[in-house]
């Protein structure tokens, strides 16, 4: 009789976890992409440095970032990206999760899969949490990182600090890059946060913003903030700031010869 009812318990049991393989798959320290692709900035900038590099030419640049959750919206948005001519490639600025988790990568992937342009994404502090920086690191490839393209300099920075556990950011790595990137015709750079965010200390605004006024740097593009706004914030380098995917809008980024123009996209 115990045999029976132990027997139905170990049934029951097997019942109540049938069809529950992913039971686990939130938890906030495993990296399991199931299928996606890795490694994906670094072959977006593979084909765009394939394309041009030495001789400008004018481009556009689709500017979106902080879609978290808003899934329905972001979907849109994609869907509007798609839509759109001339452009040449999309950039996200960062915070494509809510929680850092592994699960939310994948959604991320799946919605962006549907672009027809490269992508290149950023990390954000949001992306930072649970174990989102093993993740991001599987996906997407290293956290600082920079292109040439049609003979303009970007570089992608990564300047989260709290969620990261750091005082200081790579600043040394940032200034040597812009260094190194000398005689190009612009040089823009892209950071999730905007350098006068509360994570920032005095110190690091300062620091952050004399980089790039040192290189002359045409363009300071942020996310983080949910709000657009475009400004000279220190009095001389632009500093523009990207909303989230619930403004049902798309920053279109104009880089020409001697200017950029910068162009809100609603759908």
């Amino acid at each position: 009789m115990k045999q029976h009812i132990f027997t139905l318990v170990i049934i029951l049991t097997s019942l109540a976890f049938y069809g529950c393989e992913n039971l686990f798959e939130y938890s906030p320290y495993q990296v399991n992409l199931d299928g996606q692709k890795t490694k994906r900035n670094e072959t977006a900038l593979t084909t765009l440095s394939g394309i041009s590099q030495h001789e400008f030419v004018p481009f556009k640049v689709a500017l979106i970032g902080d879609s978290h959750t808003y899934y329905d919206d972001f979907e849109d948005q994609v869907a509007a990206i798609n839509r759109m001519d001339s452009i040449d490639f999309v950039i996200h600025m960062g915070d494509l999760t809510l929680s850092g988790i592994n699960r939310e990568f994948q959604w991320y992937g799946r919605i962006i899969d549907n672009l027809s342009l490269p992508v290149i994404t950023l990390i954000g502090n949001h992306d930072c949490l649970s174990n989102g920086e093993l993740v991001y690191r599987e996906m997407f490839g290293p956290f600082n990182f920079s292109l040439v393209y049609n003979n303009c300099q970007l570089v992608f920075f990564d300047d989260n600090i709290w969620e990261r556990n750091v005082k200081d950011l790579d600043f040394q790595w940032l200034h040597n890059e812009l260094q190194n990137g000398k005689g190009v015709s612009h040089q823009l750079v892209f950071a999730h946060i905007h350098p006068w965010d509360g994570q920032f200390s005095v110190g690091n605004t300062y620091l952050y913003n004399q980089i790039m006024e040192s290189n002359n740097v045409t363009a300071s593009i942020h996310g983080h903030a949910h709000k657009f706004s475009y400004d000279k914030r220190f009095g001389k380098i632009p500093y523009l700031i990207t909303g989230d995917s619930t403004d049902r809008e798309v920053v279109v980024l104009e880089v020409q010869k001697d200017t950029i123009l910068v162009n809100r996209k609603t759908f």
